[in-house]
């Protein structure tokens, strides 16, 4: 058996090569280990039958080029690449998961909800990538789009890419009459000339995609290169599955439309649409039976809204943040109409088998009470060992009735109650971490062994303890919504936008 190359070179840069993961039409995939970060790695390497064809190595150096200039939550991060002994390298994030097109083919289609999750998650990345450096992927497919273990869409290879910047375009990447992708998913004009193609040939890939995920195959299929093109230029898909309601299903056929005027013009109305036919998770799923593992229910349709068949496994979980009295009018700490979200809650809790309550469970001579510091005042702020904090009147005391639930809160089928705040010396906004921001809650282990990877977020406050929860449930990997309908802000001194931005940044879907 012939010796791995790669894997004798030992090293490569300022990385270890570990074992052989994948390979692409230009590179081959390798698992490695980064001395200086301290941490496991992709290293892509160029083919060595095109190390030698200048065009394919500059194209191959500038998607790593291209790549390392964005920072989304939804592309794969390039931390280096660079040539040494001949050997083209790229040094990327390792995504320990799977891609789109093998999680589709082991697992079957997806809900519709998610398979719309996920294209707006990549629609929302190719808008960064043409905003922020002027590029188009070109190569947009299933298997270009990396899942986390946590279900989080990653899009990856920019092998294809073509750079729109006034400057790239003078060197002319991409020659005329020259066709690049891959066809069961290319819009018609990219078979042509790629030259020719914009962004909006990227809006076509992204509904071939949604389709086939939606469907379990592309939406065309042939036996050779010129069938498929006959078909992408003259045919339509076929039908979707029964279960596709006909709104997705005219999003899809506007996104492929053979013209290129005829599809979405821009990444913003594509995901106003995307977002239109989206529900909340009241609105799209019917009631689902706690405990069940059917891996399917019968379609059912009514009063006209869809109840797409069960998830084999459900993966979403709803964590309610602290709807508690003193939370509430004429509580200690009342957030103004906090009390107007407990009857969103119960409606939409009936919608989860996974249901997790916080709930804050303070000392009387908690550190962040205003009390505990004589002559300070609610609303002003210390310094304590782990930070500044905001001091609070009195609030939540363990067993007294302002800790407990509001009394018309019913979710009968809670299955874990998370208790924080009760270190008398550290505060506690998040659901995941104390406010050192390194004591852990344990609710990140429990929901990762339950395979919760989704989490839905509502409660009291936003821009507090429910933002904070959020974001750290993102910088956990997980998938997060805030409901927003189910929460409700205090505000200072315009802490509720700021928290609104800062999520919306790290990737929170609002809802």
């Amino acid at each position: 058996m012939a010796q791995d190359v790669y894997l004798q070179l030992g090293n490569i840069g300022r990385c270890e090569i570990l074992a052989p993961i994948g390979e692409g039409g230009m590179g081959i995939v390798y698992r490695g280990r980064h001395h200086d970060l301290d941490l496991d790695v992709a290293i892509k390497f160029l083919r060595s039958h095109l190390v030698d064809e200048p065009q394919s190595s500059n194209r191959f150096l500038r998607e790593a080029r291209l790549a390392a200039r964005m920072s989304h939550p939804h592309i794969v991060r390039v931390f280096d690449c660079g040539e040494s002994g001949g050997h083209y390298y790229i040094v990327l994030e390792l995504i320990d998961g799977q891609s789109l097109a093998d999680q589709v083919a082991a697992q079957g289609v997806l809900p519709v909800g998610r398979a719309l999750q996920i294209t707006e998650a990549i629609a929302r990345a190719l808008d960064h990538a043409r905003r922020e450096v002027g590029l188009i992927h070109r190569d947009i497919k299933p298997s270009n789009i990396l899942m986390t273990a946590s279900g989080q869409p990653k899009l990856a290879d920019l092998g294809l890419a073509k750079s729109i910047d006034a400057d790239a375009m003078k060197t002319a990447h991409t020659a005329a009459g020259t066709v690049f992708g891959t066809p069961a998913y290319m819009p018609p004009e990219q078979f042509v000339d790629a030259s020719t193609t914009d962004h909006r040939g990227d809006i076509y890939s992204l509904g071939a995609t949604l389709y086939h995920v939606l469907a379990g195959h592309p939406p065309f299929e042939g036996r050779s290169y010129f069938e498929i093109l006959k078909q992408v230029s003259d045919g339509d898909p076929p039908p979707l599955p029964r279960h596709v309601p006909l709104e997705v299903q005219e999003v899809i056929l506007r996104m492929m439309a053979k013209r290129p005027g005829d599809r979405y013009q821009d990444y913003t109305e594509l995901i106003e649409s995307l977002q239109s036919v989206q529900r909340l998770p009241d609105d799209t799923e019917g009631p689902v039976a706690h405990g069940t593992r059917t891996a399917s229910i019968p379609e059912a349709r009514t009063t006209g809204r869809l109840i797409r068949p069960a998830s084999p496994v459900e993966n979403r979980v709803l964590i309610v943040v602290d709807i508690q009295n003193d939370f509430c009018p004429e509580g200690a700490l009342a957030v103004p109409d906090g009390d107007k979200v407990v009857s969103v809650i119960n409606r939409i809790s009936r919608r989860f088998s996974h249901v997790i309550l916080t709930q804050d469970w303070h000392r009387e001579d908690h550190l962040s009470f205003a009390s505990s510091h004589p002559g300070k005042k609610p609303l002003e702020e210390i310094e304590l060992p782990y930070g500044p904090q905001i001091l609070w009147p009195d609030h939540c005391v363990e067993r007294t009735r302002g800790a407990e639930f509001h009394p018309d809160l019913d979710v009968e089928h809670c299955e874990l109650i998370i208790r924080k705040g009760y270190h008398r010396e550290i505060d506690s906004y998040s659901a995941f971490f104390e406010n050192d921001r390194q004591t852990p809650t344990g609710l990140a282990g429990y929901l990762r062994e339950r395979g919760l990877t989704r989490v839905f977020i509502v409660g009291l406050a936003t821009d507090f303890c429910v933002a904070y929860s959020a974001l750290d449930a993102r910088r956990l990997d997980f998938e997060v919504t805030v409901i927003e309908d189910g929460c409700r802000g205090i505000d200072i001194a315009g802490s509720l936008a700021a928290a609104w931005d800062q999520m919306e940044s790290a990737g929170v879907i609002r809802a």
